[in-house]
């Protein structure tokens, strides 16, 4: 409550400052991120999530015109507001610890991120090659303090200090549940027509606390049948759903979360439902599969 009393909170279009400011449902949430489905009766279908983050300013470490500068000051200026000051990322896995990172992948790996991108993470190619090589350099920890390289000073004097979650001390949000929903809205009417928890955290339901939802990311699917299917979930789980009711009808786990929307195709007349399960936001584990699913076919 002390910290809550202290940080910058109300509209949500508050001012980024040097103190804490809280966004609530959060930077990609209620139903900012997922997207949504409609069916031909007008009804949507919408997830959502209630996860507070917080963020603040602070100044950027500059060099002053074209001057030299450490990999340090570059990683600092360049990479600071995503992957941390420390490099440990942030809360929940979207920007990844970077220590340690000479134990997962090779210089030229990271190279290579820097000049593709990858997830979330942009291309970095405008940057002059020089820059990249003591940014990675910094990286490997490999001169820290004496690798220089020729760089322009940068426009912005900010920069913020990331999208974090706040999570209690087991992890879960320091918010009241439900922590992610899914909503049908008439829109003839403007009527909730149901809301259910979307997502579980199973340790929690073994202990007979009601489903509390998950954050998530991805939108439903909804079929001429009936049927609404989303994933999405942090739990890893793909479900079936009554689009009438809201029910779970049917639900499987997936090799990896599917962070995504699922899409529908037939071949030969069969019906099928596939998802990609890429995993890794969330500090889930990561995956690289598509799963599809074949409908069951109503004589």
């Amino acid at each position: 409550m002390a910290t809550l009393r202290k940080a910058h909170t109300g509209s949500p279009y508050i001012p980024l400052t040097s103190e804490m400011t809280i966004f609530f449902p959060g930077t990609d949430g209620g139903a900012q991120w997922g997207g949504s489905a409609v069916d031909p009766e007008g009804v949507i279908y919408i997830p959502a999530k209630q996860n507070p983050c917080f963020s603040s300013l602070v100044m950027k470490e500059q060099p002053a015109g074209k001057a030299s500068v450490t990999g340090a000051q570059l990683y600092s200026l360049r990479c600071a507001a995503c992957h941390g000051a420390d490099r440990r990322g942030n809360h929940d896995g979207s920007y990844p610890s970077l220590l340690g990172l000479e134990t997962r992948l090779s210089t030229d790996a990271v190279h290579q991120v820097l000049l593709k991108g990858r997830g979330m993470m942009p291309s970095f190619s405008h940057l002059p090659e020089a820059e990249r090589n003591a940014i990675v350099d910094f990286l490997f920890n490999k001169g820290k303090g004496t690798q220089t390289v020729s760089a322009q000073k940068a426009g912005l004097p900010y920069q913020h200090t990331g999208y974090n979650r706040w999570y209690d001390s087991n992890g879960y949000p320091v918010s009241a549940p439900p922590w992610g929903t899914l909503t049908a809205i008439d829109l003839n009417t403007g009527e909730h027509r149901w809301q259910v928890p979307l997502g579980e955290y199973k340790e929690l339901t073994v202990k007979g606390v009601p489903a509390t939802g998950t954050d998530n990311y991805g939108g439903p699917l909804v079929t001429g049948s009936g049927l609404l299917f989303i994933a999405a979930s942090k739990d890893g789980q793909f479900r079936a759903i009554d689009k009438k009711t809201g029910k779970v009808l049917w639900q499987v786990q997936l090799p990896a979360a599917g962070y995504a929307s699922p899409s529908t195709y037939s071949v030969e007349g069969k019906q099928y439902v596939v998802i990609a399960c890429g995993g890794g936001k969330l500090n889930t584990k990561s995956g690289d599969k598509y799963v599809a699913f074949a409908l069951p076919t109503i004589p």
